[in-house]
């Protein structure tokens, strides 16, 4: 696409056209197929402090807004472990098409009722949303929750909400002082059978 060695500062208008292999895999293309878009790279820093070249084929947000958004990518990977780990959806107990629907919009409503929390926690610390323990914070609001929702009067309620928002801002991720190494790709081991019956 680029039509020269991809380096850095590389930021001009291309159309896109899909190639011949393109066609025979997808044959319904129609004759006049294309995409107009910019093709940008930009020399950028991994986490392992190896060089990297990212190169982005874009049809609607400006350069800067388009690196800035594709740097936001790990948290929604990190977003997807926590819907399946920490809120189990990754096995869904539920039987039927409708009840299995359900259980998963209740994990979204569990989920958005964590980060509103910490919405409310990082507006008063000033500390970046992410810079909390999303697990810390779902057990507080899981042992205070009935106690919220059979508090008396709104006193209780709000005496027990100030409590909930205190042991929320306890709940910060601790800052490493150095990066930890990253764990070395390894493959599962091929196993073995199991040895031959031997007659008696």
């Amino acid at each position: 696409m680029a039509g020269e060695a991809v380096r850095d500062g590389i930021d001009r208008a291309l159309l896109w056209k899909p190639t011949p292999a393109d066609r025979k895999k997808h044959p319904e293309l129609p004759a006049t197929a294309s995409i107009a878009g910019r093709l940008q790279v930009r020399k950028v820093q991994p986490n392992d402090g190896a060089p990297f070249l990212l190169a982005l084929f874009t049809t609607t947000s400006p350069a800067d807004d388009a690196f800035q958004i594709y740097g936001q990518r790990w948290s929604i990977e990190t977003d997807l472990r926590t819907l399946k780990s920490t809120l189990s959806l990754d096995q869904l107990v539920c039987a039927t098409p409708d009840m299995v629907a359900k259980e998963i919009d209740l994990g979204y409503v569990a989920y958005n009722l964590v980060r509103a929390f910490i919405g409310f926690a990082s507006e008063r610390s000033g500390i970046p949303p992410r810079g909390y323990s999303f697990t810390k914070v779902r057990l507080i609001l899981e042992t205070f929750g009935p106690l919220l929702a059979n508090a008396p009067d709104p006193e209780s309620r709000q005496r027990i909400m100030n409590q909930v928002m205190t042991f929320i801002q306890q709940s910060k991720l601790p800052r490493r002082q150095r990066k930890r190494p990253s764990t070395p790709r390894t493959d599962w081991s091929k196993g073995s059978r199991y040895p031959s019956r031997k007659k008696p």
